[in-house]
């Protein structure tokens, strides 16, 4: 590097030191940091909650915190909540702030400029000071590879999980030991999830062992202190609230610990057949009497068609379409410590699942998700309720040879003037509580990995559809290779996406069955009155205590 650019790089950060200080005093160098990820996540329209903001500043916590009530304080942030009756907070520039920038943008310029030699360089391009949007490829681990580590992680049947062990050898070398990936139907992964918070060393005797707990899940998997709280181990990681979405790192809580990270959320929409639907005229159906309507014209079955395909064996598969259906209108609400489900709002989406019956495919009662799916990604039915980390057979190669275009839509609601939520799914990368001393900190070293913005990006490239960052879904390779991702960016970024019940409940599985039971009676006897069955069904859930948290 010859000299005359060393001293030119001397001089440009001691004038950009001066700048800083010129604006904010001496206190800059340790204000800035904390500043300039402010600016950054309010330019980027990414929320900055005073936890997160403390974690990625690289100070320790009671320092950046003291930091970032003196900048409240000097009116250089503000405290807003972040969402009508949410307690938390985020943190947002101030207007004198946002002055402030404008002189410093301008004073930066300026020098840049006047250091540019007009004969060497004839343009100045400020792009190439910005960090690059795209996400690296996943690195091999730091450490090297040891042969004689052997991870366990154990998981239910979904595509992420397909992807890893489809791709072990890469995981492998990303994480620098063996892995042992065993997947198992969410029916049967129930009993070997419990067993294996009970028993670590049933699935890997003193080894590393990581689980996935389903989002809904979390807190009765957590309420025996079978979870370890990754608080003190994320502390010290790269891992930060701040680049994942809100709703999706909140699922990773329960009782005021953390004990789950993301990785791969899934929001539910419904898939349509446009092409089918251009052809009839129809325009995509935004209320539950549109839909209906919709599959009823559309139902062919003598073609091998049906108006629409859901979810409604008895179990898991109904009383989550039930949850996602009715929290989407609003209507999972928590009332105190307890779940409660909108009376009417109840009635709504019972009357609307059971006109849709006529229209769904026969032996809907064996209709669980994998059925569901590929009866829509057979080109079997017209609309399709399901999860996006089904993509790749929602919108397939099966679909794309018989010339359908596939549209998605956020759930239809009960009235016109409704905006819904969309539901949010997904899977939590815990430790059990019982793991310790090196076996925790590998499988740590596991969980952060494959919780990074490089592996989210490896996911998508490798056919997912669900991310939990901002950060990926800026990548542009990303946003390339599924449309899903920036729907459910634009999704998260306003709010509209919420986990049901939100948070978790201890006993859900207890709610599951109580749903499940009254739902198959209310759905499929024709002359079941509907509001004394929705009576029974909130009055069998509150004596239960199944939804208490």
């Amino acid at each position: 590097m010859h000299a005359r650019d060393r001293y030119a790089a001397i001089t440009v950060i001691d004038k950009l030191s001066g700048i800083l200080r010129g604006e904010f005093g001496d206190a800059a160098h340790e204000s800035w940091p904390i500043l300039s990820t402010v600016l950054q996540n309010f330019l980027g329209k990414r929320q900055t909650t005073i936890t997160s903001l403390a974690d990625s500043s690289g100070m320790p916590r009671t320092t950046a915190r003291r930091i970032i009530f003196a900048l409240k304080a000097q009116g250089l942030v503000q405290f807003k909540p972040i969402s009508a009756g949410h307690s938390r907070e985020h943190v947002l520039p101030s207007e004198r702030l946002l002055a402030h920038l404008d002189s410093i943008t301008g004073q930066t310029i300026k020098l840049l400029m006047d250091a540019v030699d007009p004969r060497a360089v004839d343009r100045f391009d400020t792009a190439g000071l910005a960090a690059p949007a795209e996400i690296a490829w996943p690195r091999p681990a730091a450490a090297g590879f040891n042969g004689n580590i052997e991870l366990t992680l154990l998981a239910y049947a979904d595509p992420v999980f397909d992807i890893l062990k489809h791709n072990r050898t890469d995981i492998e070398r990303f994480l620098g030991m063996r892995v042992q990936i065993s997947t198992y139907t969410q029916d049967a992964y129930r009993a070997v999830l419990e067993a294996t918070l009970a028993d670590p060393s049933r699935a890997n005797a003193n080894g590393p062992v990581v689980v996935a707990v389903p989002f809904p899940w979390l807190a009765e998997s957590s309420s025996r202190g079978q979870l370890l709280d990754l608080q003190a181990l994320a502390a010290g990681s790269a891992v930060s609230g701040a680049d994942f979405y809100d709703a999706v790192w909140q699922a990773g809580w329960s009782g005021g610990q953390l004990h789950g990270i993301p990785i791969q959320p899934t929001v539910d929409f419904l898939w349509y057949r446009k092409d089918l639907f251009d052809a009839e005229g129809l325009q995509p159906p935004r209320t539950f009497e549109e839909v209906i309507r919709c599959a009823s014209l559309l139902h062919r079955p003598s073609r091998g068609r049906f108006g629409i395909t859901w979810t409604a064996a008895p179990g898991l598969p109904l009383a989550e379409m039930f949850l996602q259906i009715l929290g989407a209108q609003g209507g999972v609400l928590m009332s105190g410590n307890a779940l409660e489900l909108d009376a009417a709002t109840c009635k709504h989406v019972v009357a609307y699942l059971r006109a849709l019956i006529p229209y769904s495919p026969g032996n809907l009662r064996a209709n669980h998700w994998a059925r569901s799916v590929q009866i829509f990604g057979s080109g079997n039915a017209a609309m399709c309720y399901h999860w996006s980390n089904r993509f790749g057979t929602l919108d397939g190669h099966k679909l794309l040879e018989i010339g359908a275009s596939i549209g998605l839509l956020e759930h239809p609601t009960m009235h016109a003037d409704m905006t819904p939520l969309s539901p949010l799914g997904g899977a939590l990368l815990a430790i059990p509580s019982a793991c310790s001393g090196e076996a925790v900190r590998l499988a740590w070293q596991a969980v952060e990995t494959l919780g990074s913005p490089e592996m989210m990006k490896y996911f998508v490239l490798h056919g997912a559809a669900g991310n939990a960052r901002f950060s990926v879904a800026e990548d542009r390779y990303v946003l390339q290779r599924n449309r899903v991702i920036g729907v459910m960016d634009q999704l998260m970024s306003t709010h509209r996406v919420a986990a049901f019940p939100s948070p978790a409940v201890p006993a859900y599985h207890a709610l599951v069955e109580l749903l499940s039971t009254h739902l198959e009676a209310l759905l499929f006897d024709a002359h079941a009155d509907i509001e004394a069955g929705v009576a029974q069904l909130r009055s069998a859930i509150a004596a239960s205590g199944a939804s208490m948290r």
